[in-house]
């Protein structure tokens, strides 16, 4: 199943410009979503073949705490790639800039397509979303954006206490999908940030 669903996520080169290093953002990221494979091994230790009604509830409480804390690990890395652009777009001015993060990446919440388009705005990159390079093979930009908003929906009603239910196939598709959209997001503001200052940022 796993293999199934990364197999929807799979990359194609989008330009030239994928074969960069991550940035210090994407690259903790990564290792975070390590975390992700951790509640999803711990959910299949809960939950074998044949198990009984009450494992099945264990398990799926396992499989949204991975939900709600899949959202925060992309959270941070948008937090962590937006003030890292800010720093190099602005060297001259690090007190406007400490300003400007105290009132948008320190109080951000929930990094849905809203507030993932409203942080970049302030770099450069308005409704970086829709950028024709956030995409890959069977993710149309259409698609990239209604998955992370099924996500972040999830993560709310998790968060909130309502009722929702999230599969393991579900939690699988969403930790595979994030960690291609910050490798296109990488690249969107790679590019930016190059264009602007020069400079490769990484």
């Amino acid at each position: 199943m796993r293999l199934a669903a990364r197999a929807s996520c799979r990359a194609v080169p989008v330009s030239s410009t994928l074969e960069i290093m991550p940035s210090d953002a994407n690259a903790k990221l990564k290792k975070r979503l390590l975390e992700i494979d951790e509640v999803i091994s711990a959910r299949d230790a809960i939950c074998p073949a044949g198990v009984g009604k009450p494992a099945l509830q264990r398990g799926a409480a396992v499989i949204k705490a991975g939900t709600t804390l899949l959202a925060a690990v992309f959270e941070a890395f948008v937090e962590e790639l937006f003030e890292k652009s800010l720093d190099l777009l602005h060297p001259t001015k690090p007190a406007a800039v400490k300003e400007l993060k105290k009132y948008t990446s320190e109080k951000n919440n929930n990094a849905n397509n809203h507030q993932v388009n409203n942080l970049f705005f302030y770099v450069g990159i308005p409704w970086i979303m829709q950028s024709t390079k956030v995409r890959w093979q069977k993710f149309p930009n259409k698609k990239v954006q209604e998955t992370l908003g099924s996500l972040s929906t999830a993560r709310n009603k998790i968060a909130h206490g309502g009722s929702h239910s999230v599969t393991k196939n579900q939690l699988v598709f969403w930790r595979d999908f994030i960690a291609r959209l910050a490798d296109r997001l990488d690249v969107v503001v790679a590019d930016h940030i190059e264009k602007q200052t020069g400079a490769r940022p990484w």
